[in-house]
């Protein structure tokens, strides 16, 4: 199989694996908690250390990337290992909480490992609006996994199957993908040292993140706080303030998910032939519009009307985000999309204290602006930032 092909079928699989298994916990914490005779909060607490995991993963693959003589073959092969490893202690350790505790905290680095590798590789063997494509379509396949894994999850339980059956799936997955690649060389894959490059832009140094890049950062950590808030805190919010059963509040988020899946489709086919700048201004305020609109509806047709246009509308705006970052940085392939993922884990971290604090200071209510406000600055910050950005996606 020829590297580049392989390499970007790679960073597909990975980013679809990572969306399903993040998406996983939520289905199967009932379960789970039964099996290990305690209650949702502690698996809560497990699911946390999956957090901290991933971060340290998206960091241990940002340093692995930087090392030039590294084996390629060696580097991605590991990475899928972890995870692998990791899904099948799950099954394993179906008597001990600990246990538990530790394999998913495993694979929270496992899956921070193949999540950083999926836009390195692409940010590696691509430019311009092929780039700009390919970011896109992965978080497209992300929304794929983020849809099926909870889908498979339920429909798995129903049928009587034990909690951990979706950790299997996930790891027959991996193995494919191993067998698939099996004798395809990685070798040259991010080869080379940081330079300064000819199209860098003015002031972006070789080993130096200006105050720019660090706002495009500032700009991730909004809108996946943004989304992980929606997502963490809708169903709460219609159970407790707006009396809805169990099973609307569930669709409620789903209908959320396929309109991400839907929303990032059509950005895959937008973005290289508009500015990013552009694109993120116009539909961040146009996603604020929409969530602005949800905590002021009652009716069910009318919450799940602004679910879907929210969630349209904020899909786009990470991959747009990250081919920005991407193109402003082109001198620092190698460090800077380090850390704009590490921006995105930290919007994903912060989403579920700070929901909690707005709650507690202003109401259940109040959280539902928290998304569209971390939207408003966004757009904001782009709009500030882009000034001399205005060029075609990834050029």
């Amino acid at each position: 199989m020829n590297r580049t092909f392989a390499a970007a079928m790679s960073a597909y699989a990975f980013f679809f694996l990572s969306g399903f298994f993040i998406n996983v916990g939520g289905p199967v914490s009932n379960a789970a908690a039964a099996a290990f005779g305690t209650d949702t909060a502690a698996l809560g607490f497990c699911f946390s250390l999956f957090m901290v995991g991933r971060f340290i993963g998206i960091t241990g693959n940002g340093v692995l990337v930087r090392k030039p003589g590294l084996d390629r073959n060696l580097h991605l092969r590991a990475l899928a290992f972890a995870p692998l490893a990791a899904a099948t202690g799950l099954v394993l350790a179906t008597g001990s909480l600990y246990a538990f505790a530790a394999w998913i905290f495993l694979a929270g680095i496992g899956i921070g490992g193949i999540y950083s590798a999926s836009n390195m590789i692409l940010v590696d063997i691509f430019e311009g609006t092929r780039r700009a494509f390919h970011i896109s379509m992965i978080n497209f396949l992300y929304s794929v996994g983020a849809v099926f894994s909870p889908a498979l999850s339920g429909a798995l339980l129903a049928r009587g199957f034990p909690w951990y059956s979706p950790y299997v799936a996930f790891a027959g997955a991996l193995v494919l993908w191993l067998a698939a690649t099996g004798r395809t060389s990685f070798k040259g894959l991010f080869s080379g040292h940081e330079a300064e490059s000819p199209a860098a832009k003015p002031g972006i140094g070789p080993a130096r993140i200006s105050p720019a890049l660090l706002l495009v950062c500032a700009a991730i950590v909004l809108v996946i706080f943004a989304e992980y808030t929606v997502t963490f805190w809708t169903p709460i919010y219609l159970r407790e303030y707006r009396g809805e059963d169990a099973l609307f509040s569930g669709l409620a988020v789903s209908a959320f998910w396929i309109a991400v899946l839907a929303g990032r489709f059509i950005e895959s086919m937008l973005i290289a032939r508009i500015r990013p700048r552009l694109y993120l201004i116009a539909t961040g305020i146009l996603a604020v519009a929409a969530l602005l609109t949800l905590p002021f509806q009652s009716s069910r047709p009318a919450i799940i009307a602004a679910v879907v246009a929210s969630g349209a509308l904020c899909a786009g705006l990470f991959p747009a985000l990250f081919t920005f970052g991407a193109s402003m940085a082109e001198s620092l392939k190698r460090t800077f999309p380090t850390l704009m993922m590490l921006s995105a884990a930290t919007g994903s971290f912060l989403a579920m204290p700070a929901g909690s604090l707005i709650k507690k200071t202003a109401g259940m209510r109040g959280v539902m602006f928290a998304a569209p406000v971390a939207v408003m600055l966004t757009a904001a910050i782009v709009a500030f930032i882009g000034q001399g950005t205005q060029k075609k996606s990834g050029s």
